[in-house]
């Protein structure tokens, strides 16, 4: 046996068409190979060639549908139009005469088959002697017999005649004609087989049909792509050629040329290999010769050599289809009933054999309809997908499990499974799976089991009725072991922490409150005694262990098992206790897991808490892009009653960037009547008050800000660290010169703010410092701004360095008045460019002060030394973040550090700016700045 590529298989046929020319006597030649390994094209090239070279070339091909027919390759053979007319008449008699004998066999005088046999091959020989003859039959498998019989006839006699006898054979692992090949072996012939293209040949093809460059680049690929099938290999050429882009490995996409050859391939051979093909197209990874005789009811011997042909073919990798293409030709045939029957039958097949349940789920989903058997297995399959955050399957899994479930619990709770799993990417869909639970309680029929998921969906969006009455069923049906401690004690701290006192704000409120501040079965367990906690430290009630708490939660907490509302609750109570940086490393780091698993809800909600964090850091720029991104995370429905926190802090944010016309337009997205009973619509309020104080609608903020404070105080939301109300009430009685009444309501802020809030405290002394004396504002002002410096705050602390700067010049205090206005400046020039890196997701513990800054022009601020020239006070903008952190005490490689630039440079810079103010250090630096800084 000699392996060949396809152009030196031609020239071994050439080779041998010289050996009978030249008086080598008679030849035979089997060729094989596998399916579309290019065996036609060869016989077709080497026609050519002896057709050109003087040679006499008889053709025949068999096939399938003429096997019973007698003498049907022969017939072909002589019906040349280079053989003799009278030679192909003579033949044309034998063969009736045969025909007609075989059909009546009791006809005399008898014609035998011997006879015939002997006189064709003397014809044969006869026209070898006028010059050489080349035979050639192809597909000699599906000829018949009395044709085979000749061939072998033939052989026999030929030794000394210039005849070339070339076969071509499909390769099926075992022979189809194992007496012809027995006998063919007595006497010597060269056997040659055709093996797949190596890419060195598939790259000439390429070049051939398209450019040198083309060839280059995709050779590998197409090679990869075919197998090295010569026929696919032409497809893929000729799609090529056309400009279609060559399909990937992992696409169902491909080019018509390419498809359609796959499709030849599956019906050019045994009726078989279609049937297979499709048994591993539904199995895929699963496939192996034993599960798809069983899921195409076909013979394990006949399966396992189809497999080797496919293989040969270069369409199976392994086990599986080469190319998703060749799947989808494989199953297009298919009916669509059909294809459903056999993708359930492999999932029963998959099933008795322990696969894994996701494998098993994806054929009944594919099939569209499951038994009741598969009820289990589609629920694992929809625990392992959420498991590995695949919502996706997970909802399809569970929605097929619900179909095929019988049992009316095992529904319900299927449905609260769906519910809580499409809830993590869109809260407004898992509304509809939860209808069933709102119709039954609208009838007084709710079930215990639906009492807790409806509270759930119903507190996140807003709807305190429903809530009320799934309460109400709950505490009033649940026996003691069916209660849920766990899941109370975060539902009790939901509703404390965002909706406060509305929750029992009803008939019979004395029950509700009774009921809902009880504690459950597991008050001992450390979970839940956490999440008391940071229940305990609401917004209108701080408590002391609740920080810790909140820090314990945010370590253990996990999305898709701890309930968003306590994880929100923990963040916000860091921030209330000025913890504002473990606040902002806890949401980016919750963040980032929410992007990379796909979270989309908890990815908006802690989207709004960064954004709230930003601004509290003075960052209105970085504020304004974390709050869009979120909002657009999530329809407005889905958000619930969250919806207000980002917009608020949208709208706080736009004011701060004084773009008045892009607040206006985030106001709109939430109108009055549609605000909802809970925290959230009080930020919202308040940062509306804001922007219309901005804009000088004075009364319209007033207004604002009174229904706050009446609806913090009366839900019992009265955190100034969440809404500062009386800031706002005092800022407004400001501008309409009523002093007395801004002084109260700055005090009755900072006493509601001592020992909390320092942010919202050095607010309350710049107000309180606006209605002093003279004599008592650079004190209070002072004190404001040690306290913002600690909050973080910087575009409040440039305000009150602002206000300070200029009560100190009205003093006669020039020096530290000019460093006051410095350090305004450059807080401000900071705060209004400080932007999101573009790895921040991926950065949960960066420092604030590391982020780039923006191209927004920021006027030269003047310097704080005693010279007025440009010279002494114009910094460039690296300079100004040096010196900035130099006063406020970091090394030079923290510096550096923070800034991403080498102490080197930072030394650079501090060496320019010492020149420009005059100072000859550190110390000297110092001096010029205020009490404020030299503590920091």
């Amino acid at each position: 046996m000699v392996e060949r590529e396809y152009s030196d298989a031609l020239q071994d046929l050439v080779g041998q068409l010289d050996v009978c020319t030249e008086g080598g006597g008679g030849q035979l030649t089997l060729v094989t190979g596998g399916l579309a390994s290019g065996k036609t094209h060869l016989m077709h090239a080497f026609a050519r060639h002896t057709t050109q070279n003087g040679a006499l070339h008889l053709m025949a091909t068999g096939s399938r549908p003429e096997r019973d027919l007698p003498g049907g390759v022969v017939d072909q053979l002589f019906r040349s139009s280079s053989v003799p007319a009278a030679a192909a008449a003579r033949v044309t008699r034998l063969l009736s005469e045969l025909a007609d004998a075989d059909t009546s066999p009791g006809t005399a005088p008898p014609l035998t088959e011997a006879r015939v046999r002997h006189t064709l091959c003397l014809e044969l020989l006869e026209l070898a002697r006028q010059r050489p003859l080349v035979i050639s039959v192809d597909d000699i498998q599906f000829a018949d017999a009395f044709s085979l019989r000749l061939v072998l006839h033939l052989r026999q006699r030929m030794a000394a005649a210039p005849v070339l006898v070339v076969l071509t054979e499909w390769d099926w692992g075992l022979p189809a004609l194992s007496q012809f090949h027995a006998d063919l072996s007595r006497q010597p012939y060269q056997l040659v087989e055709l093996t797949a293209l190596p890419v060195a040949a598939v790259a000439a093809a390429l070049a051939e049909r398209t450019t040198p460059q083309q060839a280059q680049d995709h050779a590998e690929h197409v090679h990869r792509l075919a197998g090295g099938n010569p026929l696919l290999v032409q497809a893929l050429t000729e799609d090529l050629r056309r400009g279609r882009p060559l399909p990937s490995v992992s696409c169902a996409e491909a080019g018509p040329a390419f498809t359609q050859a796959v499709l030849n391939c599956f019906y050019r051979w045994d009726g078989d290999l279609l049937g297979v093909a499709q048994g591993i197209a539904v199995l895929d990874e699963h496939a192996s010769a034993p599960l798809v005789a069983e899921l195409m009811s076909l013979p394990a011997d006949r399966v396992g050599r189809t497999l080797n042909v496919l293989t040969a073919a270069g369409l199976l990798d392994g086990s599986r289809l080469r190319h998703p293409a060749a799947r989808a030709v494989a199953l297009s045939p298919l009916p669509a009933t059909e294809r459903a029957r056999i993708h359930r039958t492999a999932a029963e097949l998959l099933q008795h054999r322990g696969a894994d349940p996701v494998a098993v789920a994806e054929h009944l989903i594919t099939a569209g309809s499951a038994g009741s058997w598969a009820t289990g297995v589609l629920r694992a399959a929809a625990a392992r997908a959420t498991a590995y955050d695949n919502v996706e399957l997970a909802t399809r899994c569970l929605e097929l499990a619900i179909d095929s479930c019988s049992d009316p619990a095992g529904r319900a709770d299927l449905r609260h499974t769906l519910a809580r799993t499409i809830w993590r990417v869109d809260p407004a869909a898992a509304t509809r799976h939860h209808a069933a639970a709102r119709a039954a309680l609208e009838r007084d029929d709710l079930a215990v089991r639906d009492a807790l998921p409806l509270l759930k969906q119903a507190l996140w969006q807003g709807d305190l009725d429903t809530a009320r009455g799934a309460f109400r069923t709950y505490t009033q049906q649940a026996a003691v072991d069916e209660r849920d401690g766990y899941a109370e004690a975060e539902l009790r701290l939901a509703q404390r922490w965002f909706y406060g006192d509305t929750f029992i704000r009803s008939p019979g409120a004395q029950d509700y409150r009774e009921k809902w501040c009880a504690r459950g079965p597991h008050t001992e367990d450390p979970w839940t005694r956490a999440v008391d906690a940071v229940c305990d430290g609401t917004p209108g009630s701080p408590a002391k262990n609740a920080a810790a708490s909140a820090e314990h939660i945010l370590k253990s907490c996990r999305m898709g098992e701890t309930l968003l509302e306590v994880v929100l609750a923990a963040l916000l109570t860091l921030i209330r206790g000025n913890g504002l940086g473990r606040a902002a490393e806890w949401s980016d780091k919750l963040y980032a897991e929410a992007v990379r698993r796909g979270g989309h809800t908890w990815q908006a909600a802690l989207g709004a808490v960064r954004a709230d964090i930003a601004l509290r850091h003075g960052e209105p720029g970085t504020a304004v892009a974390h709050a869009r991104t979120a909002l657009d995370l999530l329809a407005p429905q889905s958000w619930g009653a969250l919806r207000g926190y980002p917009l608020g802090t949208l709208v706080a944010a736009l004011t701060a960037l004084d773009d008045a016309d892009a607040a206006e337009e985030a106001v709109r997205q939430m109108p009055s009547d549609s605000l909802p009973p809970t925290v959230w619509s009080l930020t919202f309020l308040y940062a509306r008050g804001r922007h219309h104080l901005s804009a000088g609608r004075i009364l319209a903020a007033a207004k604002d800000f009174r229904n706050c404070g009446g609806l913090a105080q009366e839900w019992d939301l009265d955190s100034p660290e969440l809404v500062p109300w009386r800031n706002g009430l005092a800022e407004v009685n400001l501008r309409l010169g009523h002093t007395v009444i801004a002084r109260d309501l700055a005090k009755q802020q900072l006493g509601r703010d001592r020992g909390t809030s320092l942010r919202t405290q050095g607010v309350s002394l710049r107000l309180l410092a606006a209605t002093a004396e003279p004599p008592q504002q650079p004190r209070l002002l002072r004190k404001s701004v040690n306290l913002l410096e600690a909050s973080g705050d910087r575009m409040e602390l440039a305000c009150s360095l602002a206000d300070l700067s200029v009560v100190l010049r009205d003093i006669g205090e020039l020096d530290e008045a000019r460093a006051a206005s410095w350090r305004a400046a450059q807080e401000t020039k900071l705060c209004r460019s400080a932007t999101i890196r573009p790895e921040a997701s991926a950065l949960p513990e960066q420092n604030p002060l590391t982020r780039t800054r923006s191209s927004i022009p920021v006027p030269a601020a003047s310097g704080p030394g005693s010279s007025e020239s440009t010279e002494n006070f114009l910094l460039s903008d690296a300079e100004d973040r040096v010196a900035l952190l130099a006063a406020r005490g970091f090394s030079n490689r923290d510096i550096g550090q923070q800034l991403f630039i080498t102490v080197s440079t930072v030394e650079q810079h501090l060496t320019r700016v010492y020149r420009k103010l005059g100072v000859s250090g550190r110390r000297g630096l110092l001096t010029l700045l205020p009490t404020s800084l030299q503590s920091a």
